[in-house]
Protein backbone atom coordinates (compact mmCIF):
# COMPACT_ATOMS: atom_id res chain seq x y z
CA UNK A 1 0.00 0.00 0.00
CA UNK A 2 1.14 3.19 -0.88
CA UNK A 3 -0.26 6.33 1.12
CA UNK A 4 0.50 9.88 -0.32
CA UNK A 5 -0.22 13.21 -0.51
CA UNK A 6 -0.69 15.09 -3.77
CA UNK A 7 0.18 18.77 -5.16
CA UNK A 8 -3.73 18.96 -4.93
CA UNK A 9 -4.14 18.58 -0.86
CA UNK A 10 -5.48 14.87 -2.10
CA UNK A 11 -4.69 11.81 -0.05
CA UNK A 12 -4.08 9.17 -2.09
CA UNK A 13 -3.93 5.42 -1.19
CA UNK A 14 -2.98 3.10 -3.73
CA UNK A 15 -3.25 -1.02 -2.82
CA UNK A 16 -2.58 -3.88 -5.12
CA UNK A 17 -6.64 -3.69 -6.30
CA UNK A 18 -7.47 0.20 -6.35
CA UNK A 19 -7.36 3.07 -4.79
CA UNK A 20 -8.82 5.86 -2.32
CA UNK A 21 -8.79 9.61 -2.81
CA UNK A 22 -9.44 11.72 0.34
CA UNK A 23 -10.10 15.77 -0.23
CA UNK A 24 -11.23 18.06 2.31
CA UNK A 25 -13.54 20.37 0.60
CA UNK A 26 -13.97 23.19 3.90
CA UNK A 27 -13.04 22.67 8.06
CA UNK A 28 -13.57 19.49 8.27
CA UNK A 29 -15.80 18.51 4.85
CA UNK A 30 -14.52 15.54 3.55
CA UNK A 31 -15.24 13.79 0.21
CA UNK A 32 -13.70 10.29 0.02
CA UNK A 33 -13.88 7.87 -3.60
CA UNK A 34 -13.41 4.60 -3.83
CA UNK A 35 -12.27 2.97 -7.01
CA UNK A 36 -12.19 -0.94 -6.63
CA UNK A 37 -12.14 -2.53 -3.73
CA UNK A 38 -12.13 -1.61 -0.22
CA UNK A 39 -9.84 -3.23 1.99
CA UNK A 40 -9.35 -2.88 5.65
CA UNK A 41 -5.69 -1.28 5.38
CA UNK A 42 -6.91 1.66 4.05
CA UNK A 43 -9.14 2.32 7.24
CA UNK A 44 -6.46 3.64 9.14
CA UNK A 45 -5.11 5.73 6.65
CA UNK A 46 -8.60 7.58 6.09
CA UNK A 47 -9.76 7.95 9.41
CA UNK A 48 -6.50 9.49 10.96
CA UNK A 49 -7.20 12.75 8.48
CA UNK A 50 -10.61 12.58 10.44
CA UNK A 51 -9.21 11.96 13.95
CA UNK A 52 -7.49 15.14 13.39
CA UNK A 53 -10.21 17.23 12.39
CA UNK A 54 -11.92 16.05 15.53
CA UNK A 55 -8.89 16.90 17.57
CA UNK A 56 -8.73 20.15 16.62
CA UNK A 57 -12.71 20.98 17.59
CA UNK A 58 -14.28 20.50 14.50
CA UNK A 59 -17.40 18.14 13.39
CA UNK A 60 -16.69 15.97 10.51
CA UNK A 61 -18.62 15.90 7.46
CA UNK A 62 -17.94 13.25 5.31
CA UNK A 63 -19.47 12.36 1.75
CA UNK A 64 -18.66 9.02 -0.10
CA UNK A 65 -18.19 8.20 -3.60
CA UNK A 66 -18.60 4.74 -4.38
CA UNK A 67 -19.70 4.53 -8.06
CA UNK A 68 -16.24 2.58 -8.57
CA UNK A 69 -16.31 0.81 -5.97
CA UNK A 70 -16.90 -3.00 -7.12
CA UNK A 71 -16.34 -5.09 -3.63
CA UNK A 72 -15.63 -3.77 -0.09
CA UNK A 73 -14.28 -6.46 2.64
CA UNK A 74 -16.41 -7.21 5.82
CA UNK A 75 -13.80 -5.96 7.93
CA UNK A 76 -13.41 -2.93 6.04
CA UNK A 77 -17.15 -2.30 6.83
CA UNK A 78 -16.74 -3.28 10.24
CA UNK A 79 -14.06 -0.88 10.92
CA UNK A 80 -15.82 1.71 9.69
CA UNK A 81 -19.15 1.34 11.29
CA UNK A 82 -17.48 0.99 14.27
CA UNK A 83 -15.37 4.32 13.94
CA UNK A 84 -19.16 6.14 12.58
CA UNK A 85 -20.51 4.32 16.22
CA UNK A 86 -17.56 5.74 18.19
CA UNK A 87 -17.49 9.12 17.16
CA UNK A 88 -21.36 9.39 16.55
CA UNK A 89 -21.33 13.24 18.65
CA UNK A 90 -18.68 14.78 16.35
CA UNK A 91 -20.57 13.06 12.72
CA UNK A 92 -22.90 14.91 11.09
CA UNK A 93 -24.78 13.13 8.44
CA UNK A 94 -22.71 10.59 5.95
CA UNK A 95 -23.98 10.96 2.21
CA UNK A 96 -23.30 8.06 -0.56
CA UNK A 97 -23.24 7.82 -3.67
CA UNK A 98 -23.75 4.37 -4.91
CA UNK A 99 -24.24 2.45 -8.16
CA UNK A 100 -23.98 -1.13 -6.16
CA UNK A 101 -26.72 -2.92 -4.35
CA UNK A 102 -24.12 -4.51 -2.32
CA UNK A 103 -22.82 -1.43 -1.19
CA UNK A 104 -26.40 0.22 -0.49
CA UNK A 105 -26.88 -2.94 1.84
CA UNK A 106 -23.76 -2.11 3.61
CA UNK A 107 -25.11 1.26 4.73
CA UNK A 108 -28.56 -0.15 5.79
CA UNK A 109 -26.52 -2.06 7.85
CA UNK A 110 -24.39 0.48 9.09
CA UNK A 111 -27.47 2.54 9.58
CA UNK A 112 -29.02 -0.03 12.05
CA UNK A 113 -26.03 -0.21 13.53
CA UNK A 114 -25.47 3.07 14.54
CA UNK A 115 -28.58 5.29 13.67
CA UNK A 116 -29.87 6.92 10.96
CA UNK A 117 -26.68 8.77 9.82
CA UNK A 118 -26.16 7.35 6.61
CA UNK A 119 -28.14 9.19 3.27
CA UNK A 120 -28.00 6.99 0.21
CA UNK A 121 -28.07 8.83 -3.40
CA UNK A 122 -28.59 7.02 -6.38
CA UNK A 123 -28.18 10.52 -8.50
CA UNK A 124 -25.10 12.05 -8.54
CA UNK A 125 -26.70 15.54 -8.95
CA UNK A 126 -28.38 14.99 -5.41
CA UNK A 127 -25.19 13.69 -3.84
CA UNK A 128 -22.84 16.73 -5.38
CA UNK A 129 -26.01 19.32 -3.95
CA UNK A 130 -26.02 17.74 -0.50
CA UNK A 131 -21.71 18.52 -0.27
CA UNK A 132 -22.20 21.73 -1.66
CA UNK A 133 -25.09 21.80 1.32
CA UNK A 134 -22.49 20.99 3.73
CA UNK A 135 -20.37 23.11 2.65
CA UNK A 136 -22.01 25.75 2.91
CA UNK A 137 -23.44 25.29 6.45
CA UNK A 138 -19.66 24.89 7.31
CA UNK A 139 -18.79 28.39 5.90
CA UNK A 140 -21.66 29.88 7.16
CA UNK A 141 -21.05 28.54 11.12
CA UNK A 142 -17.12 29.27 10.44
CA UNK A 143 -18.08 33.10 9.49
CA UNK A 144 -20.46 33.65 12.28
CA UNK A 145 -17.68 31.99 14.70
CA UNK A 146 -15.07 35.11 13.66
CA UNK A 147 -17.89 37.56 14.04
Amino acid sequence: MDVRELDDDRLLIEHEHGHVEVRELAPAVFITRYYGTAPVIVVDPVISRFNDRIAAGHRISLSIDATDLAFFEAEFRRRLTDWMRENKAHLDDVHLLFSSRLVMMGAALVNATIGPKIKSFAEREEFDAAIQAAIAARQAVNSTATV
